[in-house]
């Protein structure tokens, strides 16, 4: 196909299309306003006729009537009029309309039962029509028959022909300026492909390998546009290829960084648990006889109980300290929620009672359970409320609440389901906003020497990732912050084999 005949074909057969389209949209528009308009103009003339019958017919002036008629029947889009009686009976008509079918006798008897006016469209000798019957009545409001006044509607017809016949000329215009356009720019089309080659060759050559040159037509062009995009796509997959490549070495330098901080950490917590294991062995040793000999002391019996607890809360937490490194699997239970938050906070009662924190726990009723570790979240909501507490040194407010049917921040990048939020929200110094992107990362913390490992959050971090869950924290320094734990209301999780534990309980 030669490229004039190509370049006329794709511009004329648009420009007909959206020329026939305007077209038929504005004799649709025109033939609504002429008929909306002819419309009016005939109630108006039903109006007058409907008076000046009304008057005739009361003085018994028929002869008048009959005048009116046929003055009425003259107008050029008047087809004629039809006067009845309160009966029904035709009185008079104008001249032309013997042979024409009454009116339906229906509607007639509506508009004399109802005295209201009617309008319908019938066809008459083939012209459309449009029939319009007024009731009439004397001054009391007696009725006195009924006048019919048609009304043609032919012209409408007329005048679509002659807007049919001026698009199809204006569209013959238009076709014949497009061809003789598209004929005098046919010539210098050779020069366009070559301009358009060599501007995709410059984008290449600057790096863009992403340029192509439309393969769309069947000549030498095209040939040419055809190899210089094989050219392309095969630098872009190489370049792809070793992008690739960089990447996958940067992600094994970062594993490989990770499992020498995971093995670090592994034998630091192995020491650790070395170390401490024996004197949490006397001490409990210790607690426990006391605990003998002080039986029936409800006080002392009370705090040596505490005293206990807190050392295998100690074992507990040195363990996890091993899990962290070995990634131990979690022993999931449905799990209550607010009864693990409750016992948090009857651990943490004197404390908080000394360092002057008032805690508003926002716990509602029928909280549904969550497949957990009752012992890990327990892990992972004492060390939230032990930072709590540690932001606020001259007391505080700590408001733990919960809600299910959470959803993930847009801005984590989370699995859409549902989730059960659990926040708390303290009024202490906050976190500064350089630190909020390192509170997860191990041994990161901004206590003074000696008051914190770093571990908390990491530990805690973990957990919940491992339950499937994640945390969101928002702080700003000197206005307190806000942890949210979101934990999945739904079977689906991420870890196979903390599943597979799961199942095996």
């Amino acid at each position: 196909m030669k490229i004039g005949t190509r370049l006329f074909l794709s511009l004329a057969l648009p420009l007909i299309a959206i020329v026939l389209l305007f077209g038929y949209l504005n004799r649709q528009r025109s033939r609504a306003l002429l008929q909306e308009e002819l419309t009016r103009e005939g109630r108006a003339i039903a109006r007058v006729a409907q008076m000046a019958m009304e008057d005739y017919v009361r003085d018994g002036q028929i002869g008048d009537a009959r005048e009116l008629v046929q003055k009425l029947t003259g107008y050029e889009r008047v087809l004629g009029l039809r006067l009845f009686d309160r009966q029904g009976a035709l009185l008079l008509q104008s001249v032309g309309l013997e042979s024409n079918p009454l009116i339906d006798a229906d509607l007639l008897g509506r508009v004399l039962r109802t005295r209201a006016p009617a309008e319908a469209r019938t066809t008459i000798d083939g012209q459309p029509t449009v029939c319009f019957i007024l009731p009439l009545a004397n001054s009391q409001g007696d009725p006195l028959g009924a006048v019919q006044v048609l009304q043609l509607e032919s012209f409408i017809t007329e005048t679509d022909r002659a807007s049919q016949v001026y698009a199809e000329a204006l569209t013959a215009a238009m076709v014949a300026a497009t061809a003789i356009i598209i004929f005098l720019v046919a010539r210098y089309s050779v020069g366009r492909p070559v301009e358009e080659l060599v501007r995709r060759l410059r984008l290449a050559g600057s790096g863009d390998l992403g340029a192509r040159v439309p393969e769309i037509r069947r000549d030498e062009f095209g040939r040419l546009a055809e190899e210089f995009n094989i050219m392309c796509e095969r630098l872009e997959a190489s370049q792809s290829s070793l992008l690739a490549e960089q990447e996958e070495r940067r992600r094994a330098e970062a594993r490989l960084r990770n499992a020498e901080r995971l093995a670090s950490i592994g034998r630091l917590a192995a020491g650790l648990a070395h170390e401490i294991g024996t004197p949490l062995n006397v001490i409990g040793g210790r607690a426990e006889t006391l605990l003998r000999k002080l039986s029936g002391n409800e006080i002392a019996e009370k705090g040596l109980r505490i005293i206990a607890s807190q050392i295998d809360r100690i074992a507990r937490t040195v363990r996890g300290m091993l899990d962290f490194a070995r990634l131990r699997e979690p022993r999931l239970t449905p799990t209550d929620v607010g009864a693990v938050i409750r016992k948090v906070l009857d651990l943490l009662e004197q404390r908080m009672e000394e360092g002057g924190v008032r805690v508003r726990p926002e716990l509602p009723a029928g909280l549904p359970a969550v497949v957990a570790d009752a012992d890990q979240l327990h892990q992972v909501f004492l060390n939230l409320a032990t930072n709590a507490l540690d932001a606020m040194p001259r007391g505080g407010t700590l408001a733990i609440s919960a809600r299910h049917g959470a959803r993930p921040p847009t801005d984590k990048g989370e699995a859409e389901r549902t989730y059960l939020a659990i926040a708390f929200r303290d009024s202490g110094t906050g976190i500064a906003p350089e630190h909020l992107n390192h509170v997860f990362d191990p041994f990161f913390s901004t206590k003074d020497v000696g008051k914190g490992t770093g571990l908390g959050l990491s530990i805690s971090y973990g957990i919940v990732r491992e339950h499937g869950g994640f945390i969101d924290v928002e702080s700003e320094a000197g206005r307190g912050a806000c942890v949210s734990v979101y934990l999945p209301l739904t079977e689906a999780r991420p870890s196979a084999s903390a599943a597979a534990a799961a199942a095996s309980s």
